[in-house]
C-alpha cells in the first residue's frame, strides 16, 4: 500500500518537501464543523520544495448600482437614487492607499 499522504501531482524535483505540520498532510484544517484549506501548505499537504507564490487576490464584487435586483420595480421605487440610496453622499474605499473618500452624490438628494 502506498502512503495515503502521497500527492500524485507532486513533482520529483521537490526533493526537500515534508508533510505539513499545520494539517499533518490532510490538506485541510478543522474549525468546529467546518473544514478549511490549510493556511500553512495551501491545501497541498506538504511544505518545502518550490514556493507556490502569493495567495491569489479575491475577485472584487461588481458595483452595487449594477446589481440585477435594481431591475425589480419594487426595489427601484423604494430608493430615489441607486448610487447613494437616498443618503445624498457616496463613499469610496481605496484599499491600495488605505483611504475612504466621501463626496456628495450627483442626484442632489
Amino acid at each position: 500500500m502506498g502512503d495515503r499522504n502521497e500527492d500524485p501531482d507532486r513533482e520529483a524535483s521537490m526533493a526537500g518537501a515534508d508533510i505539513c505540520h499545520g494539517c499533518a498532510g490532510r490538506k485541510v484544517q478543522r474549525l468546529g464543523r467546518l473544514f478549511l484549506l490549510c493556511v500553512v501548505c495551501r491545501g497541498r499537504g506538504w511544505v518545502g520544495g518550490e514556493d507556490p507564490g502569493p495567495w491569489p487576490e479575491p475577485d472584487s464584487p461588481p458595483p452595487v448600482w449594477e446589481d440585477p435586483r435594481w431591475l425589480d420595480p419594487m426595489v427601484a421605487a423604494a430608493f430615489a437614487c441607486r448610487y447613494c440610496l437616498g443618503n445624498g453622499s457616496v463613499q469610496h474605499v481605496d484599499r491600495g492607499r488605505k483611504l475612504m473618500v466621501t463626496m456628495p452624490c450627483a442626484c442632489g438628494a
